[in-house]
């Protein structure tokens, strides 16, 4: 079984790599986001020495965030590496055939 480096700067841009993006973006996201969450309980806590933190509504709020957040960005990354693909097509040099120039 191969496996595959999905970190590769000449990764080609189908399905699954836009799935893949997406769900790395989310998982990454939601993380940050509940550890923002977390951060922001903490500091309130150190002033006002009253914890309020409620799991469930963090945890739905990060989850929220990280699924639209993570989307777009998956999107996006696939969506720039579908340009850069054109690109490179475009700009690939061609080789012409000089069989008449080089006789004379």
């Amino acid at each position: 079984m191969k496996l595959i480096n999905l970190l590769k700067s000449d990764q080609e841009g189908n399905l699954n790599t836009l799935i893949m993006l997406i769900i790395r973006c989310m998982i990454c996201i939601f993380i940050l986001a509940m550890t923002g969450c977390l951060l922001g309980r903490l500091m309130v806590f150190f002033k006002t020495n009253a914890l309020f933190f409620d799991w469930g509504k963090d945890v739905f709020y990060s989850l929220k965030v990280g699924v639209s957040a993570g989307a777009l960005a998956g999107l996006g990354i696939w969506i720039k590496i579908k340009l850069q693909q054109k690109k490179k097509m475009v700009n690939k040099p061609t080789t012409i055939s000089v069989s008449r120039l080089e006789l004379l």
